[in-house]
Formats: structure tokens, sequence, C-alpha cells
């Protein structure tokens, strides 16, 4: 059950920080930015045909803007969900691969009543054994000022 509600907590710590960072700040992505003014564009001779009102300049304009708006979030939003969920799914595969490498004592306290976990088992059951203290070695080599 340890191992779910830590799980449940990264995710919400991820999606907050993904939403937050977004809106807090003009969070630009250049592909959103790029396909969005490509689809604008692609759009305005529609524009143009359709409105006829006394300042045609003005109102094609507004329609551009108001249109890169709606496609920019369109492509945006998404692309936001989509970062969630890779995220979400890498965070918890570490969490999975390092209560795997845990002692048993350890792991079983974590992992006990999880529902998470139990789906990621057979996952980690195919990985072949790993000396801990050989990783930790290796890890430590390859520091700067290591001999």
């Amino acid at each position: 059950m340890l191992f779910d509600t830590i799980f449940v907590i990264s995710a919400a710590i991820i999606i907050a920080r993904n939403l937050f960072t977004r809106q807090g700040k003009i969070g630009i992505s250049l592909l959103a930015i790029g396909l969005s003014a490509l689809l604008t564009a692609s759009l305005t001779p529609y524009y143009v045909s359709f409105i006829r009102l006394p300042n045609q300049g003005l109102a094609t304009v507004a329609y551009y803007i108001v249109t890169y708006l709606l496609l920019y979030v369109l492509i945006a939003v998404p692309a936001i969900i989509l970062s969630s969920i890779i995220k979400i799914a890498i965070t918890g595969l570490l969490l999975g691969l390092v209560t795997h490498l845990l002692p048993i004592s350890v792991s079983a306290a974590l992992v006990g009543e999880s529902r998470v976990y139990p789906l990621m088992a057979p996952l980690f059951a195919r990985l072949p054994p790993i000396d801990v203290q050989a990783l930790g070695s290796w890890l430590r080599n390859l520091l700067p000022g290591s001999p």
C-alpha cells in the first residue's frame, strides 16, 4: 500500500508541475507555434471570403489571432497531457525498479497489498539478477575524480 501512495503522490506532483509551469509562465512550444501558425495561415483565405465587415482588414487580423490561439491550445494541451502520462509511467517504472532492487524484507513492506506493483512485477521478474554492490562500484567509477 505504501508503494501505491508514493506512486500517487509522485503522479500528483508531476501533474501539478506540468499544469502550473504551463499556466504560470508562457510555455512556448515551437512545434505547437509552428503547426498552429501553419494551420491558421491556411485558413486565412476562407476568413477573407466570408467576412463582410466595414473594416475587413482588422476583422481578418482578429479572426486570425483567435484561430491561432484556438489551434495553439488544441495542439499544446494534448502535448501537456501526453507529457504528463509519459513522465508518470517513467516514474512508476523507476520506483518499481528501485523497489525490486531493495532487499526482500524492505520491498515486502513497501509492496504489501499494493495494486500497482503486481502489474509491474512480471516486467521486473524478467530482469537478470543484479549485483547491487557491483552496480554501486560501477556508478562510483563514473564520477569524476575516481581512480
